[in-house]
């Protein structure tokens, strides 16, 4: 019973993500927020110290998006965080991003600077 209990809740917080990575990847990037560096996001995913100034994504400003100069906090994906998938032990510690959903078992998520 714990076992099944155990499946359900990892195809759950799974199915989340997928929506989640949905619902990011459906969000058009507009002109204001880019020419400021940042990308448009849900804006209740964006840390409010990272916020830009209301209005940069006005297309969807009424759904909730507004700009961020940072990624979504629900962005778990390797790459969106300027990262590479590599066999652990490749690079420095320091570099690795830890919450990366995407890397195949063995491999850590290396930033690229």
């Amino acid at each position: 019973m714990k076992f099944l209990l155990f499946c359900a809740m990892c195809i759950l917080v799974y199915g989340n993500s997928e929506d989640d990575f949905c619902e990011i990847d459906s969000i058009e990037q507009e002109d204001p927020c880019r020419r400021e560096g940042g990308l448009c996001t849900v804006a209740e995913d964006c840390p409010s110290d990272i916020r830009a100034r209301t209005g940069l994504c006005p297309k969807q400003q009424k759904d909730g998006i507004e700009c961020c100069y940072g990624v979504s906090v629900k962005e778990t994906r390797c790459r969106k965080h300027g990262g590479e998938c590599f066999s652990k032990g490749y690079c420095s510690q320091s570099l690795i991003y830890e919450e990366a959903s995407d890397c195949p078992e063995g491999n850590d998520c290396c930033i690229l600077v």
